[in-house]
C-alpha cells in the first residue's frame, strides 16, 4: 500500500501538536503544569487584539495629523496678510507632532519663512518651532539610543581555511591615521536642526 503523502499543513499541525504536549518549558511535564500554563494563556488572548486595535488607532491619529500639517502648510503659503496667520496660530500650536511629521511636511520652515514678514506674530511662533524642536531631537535620541542598543551582527568570514592559507601570501595593509574631522553628534545635530531653521 503507497505511503499516503504528508502535505505542509499536516507537518505543521503536528509540530503545533508535539510543542503544545510538551509544555511551556519544552519539556514532557504532568497535565497540572499543563493545565496551570493553559489557564494563564487563556488569560492573556486580550492582550493581542489590544495591542493591535492600539495600533491602529495610532497609525490612524498619525494619518489624521499629517493630512491636518499638509493643509496647515497650504494656508501659510497662501497667507498674505498678518490676521490670516494669526486665525491659524491656535491650530498650529494643538497641532500633534512627530518627527517623521516634522521631516516630510517642512512646516516649521514654512511657519519662520511666513512669520518673517510679520513681527508682530514673530513671539508667538519661535516658542512653538522651539517645542517642536525639542520633539524631534527627543524622538532622534530615542531612534539613535535603540539602534545603539541593538547587538552588532559580526561579519563571518566565508572562506575559512583558505583566507588563513592565503594571508601568509598577501602583505596586511596598514592604514594611515585620518585628520580629525567634525565629530559624529555635531554633524548630527546639524542634520536635526536643518528643516527647523
Amino acid at each position: 500500500m503507497p505511503k499516503r503523502r504528508e502535505t505542509e499543513a499536516t507537518r505543521r499541525r503536528r509540530a503545533q501538536l508535539a510543542k503544545y504536549r510538551q509544555g511551556p518549558n519544552g519539556k514532557w511535564e504532568s497535565n497540572a503544569k499543563k493545565a496551570v500554563a493553559i489557564r494563564v494563556k487563556r488569560q492573556s488572548l486580550r492582550i493581542g487584539p489590544l495591542l493591535a486595535s492600539c495600533k491602529a488607532k495610532k497609525v490612524a491619529l498619525e494619518a489624521r495629523n499629517f493630512q491636518a500639517a499638509l493643509r496647515l502648510v497650504k494656508d501659510l503659503r497662501d497667507c498674505s496678510d498678518e490676521a490670516c496667520l494669526q486665525s491659524l496660530i491656535g491650530e498650529i500650536s494643538s497641532l500633534s507632532v512627530t518627527a517623521p511629521l516634522l521631516r516630510r511636511t517642512l512646516i516649521p520652515k514654512v511657519l519662520r519663512e511666513v512669520s518673517a514678514r510679520f513681527p508682530n506674530v514673530r513671539e508667538q511662533v519661535t516658542p512653538i518651532i522651539a517645542k517642536w524642536r525639542a520633539v524631534y531631537a527627543q524622538e532622534e535620541q530615542r531612534v539613535a539610543d535603540r539602534q545603539h542598543q541593538a547587538p552588532r551582527r559580526r561579519p563571518t568570514s566565508s572562506s575559512g581555511s583558505s583566507s588563513s592559507s592565503s594571508s601568509s601570501s598577501t602583505p596586511e595593509v596598514v592604514r594611515m591615521p585620518q585628520k580629525p574631522g567634525p565629530s559624529r553628534r555635531a554633524l548630527k545635530q546639524r542634520r536635526i536642526t536643518f528643516f527647523l531653521r
